[in-house]
């Protein structure tokens, strides 16, 4: 039998039998975005994430809003967090995945999205501390340095590459 343990505005702590787990209070799907910016260059940010107390290189994301699709979500995030306006029929989705399957009752899907430079209409949110471009070529050598470590976007990274090989 499934009992709340615990209750905030962001998620509720399920106990059922001997597994605790968090149920995410999302209006919908949340999203992550992979950019390529003039088919050279991927678009990350640098944010500070408190539960590490680390500054991280990740893609941008986030939860979505009432009724709003992961595609809107992923758009909106986009703008947001880099300010590029990503127009619908350059983005397609890559797959979804389940951030901690063992804790979160999660999903979210990931995205890609082709951009041009004259598409970035506006600077970044508060929430980002700065927009960094990699070169799509030079991306691996961050990932084996440990420069980049987000779930998320090694996740994105690796959809991309089975699904644009080369």
């Amino acid at each position: 039998m499934l009992e709340i343990v615990y209750e905030n505005n962001w998620f509720s702590v399920a106990k059922e039998e001997n597994w605790h787990y968090l149920i995410e209070k999302k209006f919908s799907k949340g999203a992550v975005i992979l950019i390529l910016e003039d088919n050279k260059n991927f678009i990350l940010i640098k944010n500070y994430r408190k539960a590490i107390n680390k500054v991280v290189i990740e893609l941008p994301r986030g939860y979505g809003e009432i009724n709003e699709t992961s595609l809107e979500t992923a758009i909106r995030e986009a703008y947001e967090e880099t300010g590029y306006k990503i127009d619908k029929k350059n983005i397609c989705k890559l797959g979804s995945i389940n951030p901690n399957s063992a804790i979160l009752s999660s999903e979210v899907d990931i995205f890609f999205a082709k951009v041009s430079i004259k598409e970035r209409i506006k600077g970044s949110d508060s929430e980002v501390i700065d927009i960094i471009k990699i070169d799509k070529n030079n991306i691996k050598q961050f990932i084996i340095n440990g420069e980049i470590k987000d779930s998320f976007t090694l996740s994105a990274l690796h959809l991309y590459n089975l699904n644009y090989p080369n």
